[in-house]
């Protein structure tokens, strides 16, 4: 059966949207207007002994402690961190990338599922558990590997345990004798996999799956999947793969709804490339409620110099919203320093006149009036689109992670927070006015390399802090800004010892729950230059300490809003981000600055229904419950 042959097939009995589902223990809302808030009586008795701030003081703030966490061996350039087995203990999904190949355990590695575990001396240890996991098990029947790229981690058969999204990057381009596709692995509730049902996150024909972002559009208690793609033929068509929302049916099987959604765009031809409303190759996918309306919103970061886009979830489908948002591209279209254009200009008439002579980078043919100078062509190559309330006022503030090279000059954008305006609508902050712009290296070639990015709070003094992996281009490494004052930033990389050259991969997670966050990251080898020799995990443990509070028991989604001494913090619990699959557990942790008692706490679940919670003593983790 055809692929839209499957969608209509599904689409007949597709329970219509708005009709929420009894599953589980899952709470319904109720038709016509979200129910009233349910409040928590107040637990007077709970308290709680604040430890030292642990504001950052320019100290190093992370050690490497690869080798005590038993991480030496593990090689991988994608990261997923998550409690697989319920202990309380985020454990460690790490993948090789590779297209159209499978492990070949044990000789063959290209996956490990490291548990986090007691290493018998009072500390913890991440040991190999991958051939007990059941993630080598494939399709056909397979043992010993698969081929699938990255995982995104999510409670598809609300039973209480974290299943897994198994992504398939196939490559068109690159022969396949696996006939491997993306697929669910459900999990029973100690870190064991078994393959789901079969359901339409196959696609036979291939998919060049990128990224993927777990969520619950709807509203009905049941994890829904939100997944992008590439190009459909690398080099030889700008047409891209057409991205994809599938709807939760609660089992671990999924009915894709792109089209009744109003998600299903035209192809991007060569012919028709600038116009808005085709498909764009995409590097990210996320999900997050960017208007405060309680319904995810979906987001796709374009590559190609392409516009990105943002499709703002209305109750009844999807509307693509990212012009009038400010989420598409920056401002600056001026082309006349793009290396390309100064030698087209070299052979011909320009107006604009070039900003400089040609330098012999490019051929005079290189160029495309009334194609390469249109703003549908001079926005940037977006990797990752990171969502979190940054500046504490209550709504979530977008940073976008872009690559960028000389060659393109200005108006290729660059990595850029975004500051929402309550509405989902942005202001797009200039890198010189909040402290996140670069120095350039002087009279030389750069590339800012970003791939992964991440908001976190490193010294738990309540203001998030960015966190930016580039990738293996010369020059490149890990950058972490610590927020000093509401939207102002200090670039602290080599002050903390966050600073590595050529990483690949981003995991954010407090692995041994001690209150602060960890860092996991990897090594690129694919330019020359760099200094590994294998794709080597790293595991940067915090120092930092301080205050915090870790709210366990939430789905995805759920927005977690507290007020601790005054200070006010917002959080929405994310089922994986950005591009493939960044996954930093499934929690909502929060620094506390000097205190240690949240005086209130109110969770809003995706549609809108809310519970509130009183007096919750920091300095642990908290389950919710209702």
């Amino acid at each position: 059966m055809t692929l839209y042959a499957r969608v209509a097939s599904a689409l007949s009995v597709l329970v219509p949207r708005g009709l929420p589902l009894a599953v589980g223990a899952a709470l319904l809302l109720v038709a016509g207007g979200c129910p009233a808030a349910k409040k928590k009586p107040a637990v007077v008795a709970e308290s709680c002994t604040p430890v030292a701030s642990g504001a950052w003081t320019g100290n190093a703030a992370f050690v490497e402690g690869t080798d005590d966490w038993g991480l030496s061996a593990v090689t991988g350039v994608h990261y997923e961190a998550g409690d697989l087995d319920g202990d309380g203990y985020p454990d460690l999904l790490v993948t090789e990338g590779t297209t159209n190949e499978r492990d070949d355990y044990p000789t063959v590695r290209l996956r490990y599922v490291m548990m986090n575990r007691d290493n018998g001396s009072g500390g913890r240890t991440f040991v190999d558990e991958t051939e007990s996991s059941g993630l080598l098990v494939a399709r056909d029947g397979n043992t010993t590997g698969t081929s699938h790229n990255f995982y995104v981690e999510g409670d598809v058969d609300n039973d209480g345990d974290i299943d897994l999204f198994a992504a398939r990057d196939y490559d068109a381009g690159t022969p396949d004798a696996t006939g491997d596709c993306s697929e669910i692995y459900l999990n029973d509730g100690q870190g064991h996999f078994t393959l789901a049902t079969q359901s339409d996150v196959c696609i036979p024909e291939g998919y060049p799956t990128t990224a993927a972002a777990f969520t619950d559009y709807d509203g009905d208690g049941v994890l829904d999947l939100w997944v992008t793609g590439w190009y459909l033929a690398y080099g030889s068509s700008y047409e891209a793969a057409q991205a994809h929302l599938y709807h939760g049916n609660g089992d671990g099987t999924f009915t894709d709804v792109t089209d009744v959604e109003g998600l299903k765009l035209k192809a991007g031809t060569n012919n028709n490339y600038l116009d808005r409303d085709v498909r764009h190759a995409s590097y990210g996918a996320t999900a997050c409620d960017v208007n405060g309306d309680a319904l995810p919103d979906l987001i796709s970061s374009s590559y190609g110099r392409a516009w990105n886009q943002l499709w703002q979830n209305n109750g009844a489908g999807f509307r693509e919203v990212a012009e009038s948002a400010h989420f598409d591209a920056d401002t600056d279209l001026d082309y006349t320093d793009n290396w390309a254009y100064e030698c087209y200009c070299s052979a011909n008439t320009c107006d604009p006149a070039p900003a400089a002579a040609c330098n012999g980078s490019f051929d005079s043919n290189s160029w495309s009036p009334g194609f390469d100078d249109q703003p549908a062509r001079l926005a940037g190559n977006s990797f990752t689109t990171v969502c979190a309330d940054i500046d504490n006022d209550g709504d979530n503030d977008i940073l976008t992670a872009e690559i960028a090279h000389d060659w393109a000059g200005n108006s290729a954008d660059r990595t850029q927070l975004l500051l929402n305006d309550g509405t989902g609508v942005f202001d797009r902050v200039d890198n010189d006015t909040d402290g996140l712009a670069r120095k350039r290296p002087a009279n030389k070639s750069w590339n800012e390399g970003d791939l992964f990015a991440g908001f976190f709070d490193f010294d738990n003094d309540g203001w998030r802090d960015i966190l930016v992996v580039q990738s293996d281009y010369p020059d490149t490494h890990m950058w972490l800004w610590r927020q000093t004052s509401p939207g102002q930033f200090e670039e602290v990389s080599d002050a903390t010892g966050m600073n590595q050259e050529w990483p690949s991969g981003l995991a954010i997670a407090d692995f041994d729950l001690d209150g602060d966050l960890d860092v996991v990251t990897g090594s690129s080898t694919a330019r020359t230059g760099t200094p590994w020799t294998t794709h080597a995990a790293h595991l940067y443990e915090n120092q930092q300490s301080g205050n915090f509070v870790r709210f366990t028991g939430l789905p995805v989604g759920a927005k977690v809003e507290i007020d601790a001494g005054g200070q006010y913090q917002m959080a929405e619990v994310n089922g994986g981000y950005g591009t493939s699959g960044i996954t930093n557990d499934t929690v909502a942790q929060f620094g506390l600055g000097d205190v240690c008692m949240v005086d209130s706490v109110t969770v809003t679940l995706p549609g809108g229904e809310t519970h509130s919670f009183e007096n919750k003593a920091g300095n642990k983790a908290v389950k919710l419950e209702w």
